[in-house]
């Protein structure tokens, strides 16, 4: 039973360490996320429809080419994605109020065999 419950302490602890997050309070108030080899930096601004959120982010193994994600989330939005860059690498954005999360976590992918 002991060891049961240390491997389970073990195993929540080691997949903690694959995820970043950083929240956002502020209009122009930036942040950074690093995780699964992709480095993304994440600002809001105030639009008419809503919090425009702004993420750009390079592969770092991509000879420095970055890209830009533009969205407008609404209060109580949540949403999630992976990267076509690294497949490994899943996001999360969500919006309470006027605060902005972002979390950055690593997953590994499966493909199904026979």
């Amino acid at each position: 039973m002991k060891r049961s419950i240390l491997a389970a302490i073990a195993l929540l602890t080691a997949s903690a360490a694959h995820a970043d997050e950083i929240t956002l309070s502020q209009p122009l108030a930036g942040a950074s996320l690093h995780d699964a080899g992709v480095d993304m930096s994440v600002y809001w601004t105030e639009a008419e429809s809503g919090l425009e959120v702004v993420a750009t982010y390079a592969v770092r193994d991509a000879a420095f080419e970055s890209h830009r994600l533009v969205m407008v989330l609404n209060d109580g939005d949540k949403v999630s994605f992976g990267l076509p860059q690294r497949r490994e690498a899943y996001y999360t954005f969500s919006r309470i109020g006027d605060v902005v999360s972002v979390q950055a976590e690593s997953i590994t992918t499966k493909v199904a065999s026979r």
